[in-house]
């Protein structure tokens, strides 16, 4: 059982889509030195998703965050220490090769205000990125 203090865990009040009613979730590495996390919930301890910052392998990635969703995160004065993330998506391909597709939820970021713990999706509109954006290989 994994020990989480009150200051790691990261609040949704909207939860993540599909998974309303899981609103608390802690970040964990996935292996030491990784470019991916896992972003566990704690209200369903069966409920994680891998995520990723798109900058790394896309560095143009960029948004405007509304009104609303500055408000939701809590960001006053325009200042904010934020982090995204990306849902990582894997398809296996072929099972016998071991092909994998590794895919990332770029109209989908999730805006975590650092200082705050408070996160949101957010779901992008009239943005040229794609719901399975191709990750290059990069470190696991």
């Amino acid at each position: 059982m994994l020990e989480i203090r009150e200051d790691q865990i990261i609040q949704m009040p909207l939860g993540i889509i599909g998974f309303p009613e899981c609103k608390r979730y802690v970040l964990l590495e996935h292996r030491k030195g990784s470019s991916f996390f896992w972003l566990q919930s704690l209200d369903n301890e069966t409920l994680a998703f891998v995520v990723i910052n798109p900058l790394l392998f896309k560095p143009d990635y960029t948004f405007e965050l509304s009104s609303e969703d500055r408000k939701a995160l809590d960001i006053q004065n325009g200042q904010a220490e934020l982090q995204t993330l990306a849902i990582v998506n894997i398809i296996h391909r072929d099972k016998e090769e071991g092909c994998i597709e590794i895919t990332a939820n770029l109209l989908g970021p999730i805006v975590v205000n650092i200082p705050k713990r408070l996160a949101r999706q957010l779901i992008l509109e009239n943005y040229p990125y794609s719901h399975r954006q191709p990750i290059p290989q990069i470190k696991k």
